[in-house]
């Protein structure tokens, strides 16, 4: 459908999302600043396929995404990718503007210091807070426009053996990677789907995945880390959650006609498997011990930084599916916890997808939709 067109900002990029276990796909449209759901779905990968973050077993992860393009009829073959959080470095940088603006290459100079590796094994972007973000990645442009005497930075930096790896694997589904985008910026995006992150205040929020857990806290929209160590952590979890059996997409009155008369048996035996609750599991004590600890710390140098707490928390991600964490969460800190749910801001058709699935799964969704969001907005 868009294999012809000029890339631009209004064409709809397809998300994906390549996990330790799964491959999850998203395509948003938008309309009158109404985002709604052109496709979506999520295919199991076999074991070992993604270890660390790189693709290991690449024929499998090809195989899988090709399949699932297919069985959810995906047309757009741009692509915006995630990139797992752990593999990304954040930093945030405090630099003079001499009463005009900063110069790229001070930026880049400024980055070398600050980032753990060579600068040129790695892609980096960045963004001058205050600023539009179709400008944060511009480096033609000499000069970032700021009146303040200080300015604030945001730089993301991520090694190009974990880029590499895959764009090859996208690019061997035959497909053409465009955007790469840390998870938890694009779990953030989710959650400007249903909050004024500019007037939310400092608020954190938790990614629980597997097999790492963030936190990541943002005040007045943007995330907010210490200069020399990000306030931004992970710990290591095992957050043990499936996907369900249930599809996310109503069949067709021609599929349920051959559904009915070719597989009465299977049919009648899934039913029953789809009645079972989604997550009806007690956490693992020992993994939201250390994950609260984690939190404590990052709060704590939030606080001493800035005079500042976290007065609100929001989860996803598959943890945030397991029985009692919102809970535990919100007794720990004494702070409100929500769980994020795009879907509530996202127009759905009901007469094609199961709501009722898609808004129990929507924590697991964040990551995925955050990234349909995107646009190629770069000029």
């Amino acid at each position: 459908m868009y294999g012809e067109l000029f890339l631009n900002k209004g064409t709809p990029l397809l998300a994906v999302d390549i996990g330790l276990k799964t491959i999850t796909v998203a395509q948003l449209s938008l309309n009158r600043n109404q985002y709604e759901l052109m496709n979506i779905g999520v295919v199991q990968l076999p074991e070992g396929s993604v270890v660390d973050g790189l693709v290991e077993k690449p024929k499998e992860v090809v195989d899988s995404l090709k399949q699932l393009i297919k069985t959810e009829k995906c047309k757009c073959g741009y692509v915006v990718a995630s990139i797992p959080g752990d593999h990304g470095v954040v930093r945030r940088l405090r630099m003079p503007a001499n009463g005009k603006g900063v110069q790229t290459e001070e930026i880049v100079n400024e980055i070398e210091q600050e980032i753990p590796f060579d600068i040129d094994d790695v892609r980096y972007d960045y963004q001058i807070m205050g600023t539009p973000q179709n400008g944060a990645g511009d480096y033609k442009k000499k000069w970032a426009p700021v009146e303040e005497d200080n300015i604030e930075i945001i730089v993301t930096a991520v090694q190009n053996e974990i880029i590499d790896n895959r764009f090859d694997t996208i690019v061997e589904a035959g497909l053409t990677p465009v955007i790469f985008d840390l998870d938890v910026f694009a779990a953030a995006k989710a959650l400007s789907f249903t909050n004024n992150l500019s007037k939310l205040g400092p608020c954190a929020l938790f990614h629980l995945s597997d097999p790492y857990t963030h936190i990541n806290i943002m005040n007045g929209g943007y995330t907010v880390f210490d200069r020399s160590t990000p306030v931004f952590g992970h710990c290591s979890s095992n957050w043990k959650v499936n996907m369900p059996r249930k599809p996310f997409k109503k069949n067709n009155k021609i599929e349920e006609y051959f559904t009915k008369k070719f597989y009465k048996g299977d049919a009648a035996e899934g039913r029953v498997a789809l009645e079972k609750k989604l997550i009806a599991i007690e956490p693992d004590k020992d993994s939201v011990e250390k994950m609260l600890d984690e939190a404590d710390e990052t709060f704590e140098v939030f606080s001493q930084s800035t005079n500042e707490k976290v007065n609100r928390i929001f989860i996803c991600g598959g943890g945030a599916l397991i029985y009692g964490m919102q809970n535990l969460i919100s007794d720990h800190f004494k702070t409100p916890v929500e769980i994020i749910n795009p879907f509530s801001a996202i127009k759905v058709n009901s007469k094609h997808y199961y709501l009722d699935t898609l808004n129990d799964l929507s924590p697991q969704f964040a990551v995925v939709l955050g990234l349909a969001a995107r646009r190629f907005d770069y000029k």
